[in-house]
């Protein structure tokens, strides 16, 4: 792990907090993020995970993610706050629709919010991210700068900030439990992007 970094991914502070628990250790990314000859392309392999309230849809969740949802609300004006770090292991290209559909209860979202990302630019690559997730020691704040803001993916912070003392969400044998499960579910017999 880097001791510091500059680059945050944006996220839903809904899926972000998913990850910050380990109830969740994938992301589903299209589109932001830049894909060269229309191939997919990761920007970073280890970031902050950026909470936005952008997009953020109870309709678009679980039911389960109700409460968690309802729990969270978008920081002060001018403030900007990371909590979590996290480092990619592996990129798979993303599964049919109905066979990511059977990996419900490893994510937040439900079948109408897949339904969307898969039919959003179908001919763009659809990308399945597991991330390690790392809780910081405490709450970094920066100030929340109007260049941040929009439908963006990935964020260059005005400075790097220290990811020392930062610890895992999910011990190494649990993690590498979900990976393998998540491996063996998504790549059957396709070769990843990245690992």
């Amino acid at each position: 792990m880097q001791s510091s970094n500059r680059i945050a991914l944006k996220e839903w502070a809904i899926v972000v907090h998913a990850l910050s628990e380990g109830s969740q250790i994938l992301l589903l990314r299209k589109g932001g993020i830049a894909e060269p000859n229309g191939e997919f392309r990761l920007a970073a392999r280890e970031f902050f995970l950026y909470p936005t309230w952008e997009h953020q849809q109870v309709e678009l969740l679980q039911p389960r993610c109700a409460v968690a949802f309802q729990g969270h609300s978008p920081p002060a004006a001018g403030d900007l706050s990371f909590e979590q770090y996290a480092v990619v292991t592996d990129v798979w290209p993303a599964p049919s629709l109905s066979r990511i559909q059977q990996l419900s209860g490893e994510f937040v979202w439900n079948e109408a919010f897949l339904e969307k990302r898969y039919a959003y630019k179908p001919h763009l690559p659809l990308a399945v991210l597991a991330v390690r997730v790392y809780r910081l020691p405490h709450a970094l704040r920066v100030a929340l700068l109007d260049r941040y803001a929009g439908c963006r993916s990935w964020v260059e912070l005005e400075e790097a900030l220290p990811t020392e003392g930062a610890k895992p969400v999910l011990d190494d044998s649990a993690f590498e439990r979900r990976r393998e499960a998540l491996r063996e579910h998504l790549v059957a017999g396709a070769v990843a992007y990245y690992a």
